[in-house]
């Protein structure tokens, strides 16, 4: 179902090489930034336990299902999840401290990490209750391997979207970012999302 192109397996190799699995790909537009993470995803698979996966990408990238059905090309089934789904989630997440089993592969716009998702909102039918945000559960949600497309999209640090991305990228096993325009505005946006993707790295 997929013609590759052999330079499409880089990323891959260097992601199963690296002594910490966290990648920045930023080929151009057309290149095939999908199928390289699908690679990736299919690798990881082979030669480890990956049995939670989550992309993070644009919202209009959800609406046209592209990534749901990029990965039924690589035999992978994904859900999507909108804001009420998203809440269920965290309500799930607190109460049973995992994530839920029915979207360990799961798709979230960046567009559904606002204020209230992050740090929690007050229940409209009690006001004394209040429904936590992801920033409040504990454990954090983990994931074997989160996928940011467009990354460049949370250049910001000041933004919820950066803020919801550094929450699941933390806790996760093995990171991939990818982008075309890593460089907007100036150098400090790839700075950014390279102390986004390697913390521990000081640049």
């Amino acid at each position: 179902r997929i013609d590759f192109v052999p330079y499409q397996f880089r990323p891959a190799l260097k992601m199963i090489k690296a002594d910490s699995p966290r990648l920045l790909v930023a080929d151009d537009v057309g290149v095939g930034k999908t199928i390289e993470a699908g690679l990736i995803l299919k690798e990881m698979e082979a030669r480890a336990s990956i049995s939670s996966v989550l992309i993070i990408c644009p919202r209009p990238l959800v609406a046209e299902r592209k990534w749901e059905l990029e990965m039924k090309r690589f035999d992978e089934n994904f859900t999507q999840l909108n804001g009420s789904e998203l809440l269920e989630c965290i309500i799930e997440t607190d109460r049973d401290g995992e994530w839920p089993e029915r979207h360990k592969k799961t798709i979230i716009p960046y567009s559904l990490f606002g204020e209230d998702m992050l740090t929690g909102t007050d229940s409209k039918s009690d006001k004394k209750r209040k429904v936590k945000g992801l920033l409040q559960l504990d454990p954090a949600p983990h994931f074997d391997l989160v996928i940011v497309d467009e990354a460049h999209n949370i250049r910001n640090s000041n933004t919820w979207a950066y803020q919801g991305v550094e929450l699941f990228t933390r806790s996760a096993d093995a990171v991939v970012f990818l982008t075309a325009t890593p460089l907007q505005n100036s150098n400090n946006d790839l700075y950014t999302l390279l102390n986004l993707l390697r913390p521990d790295v000081v640049l």
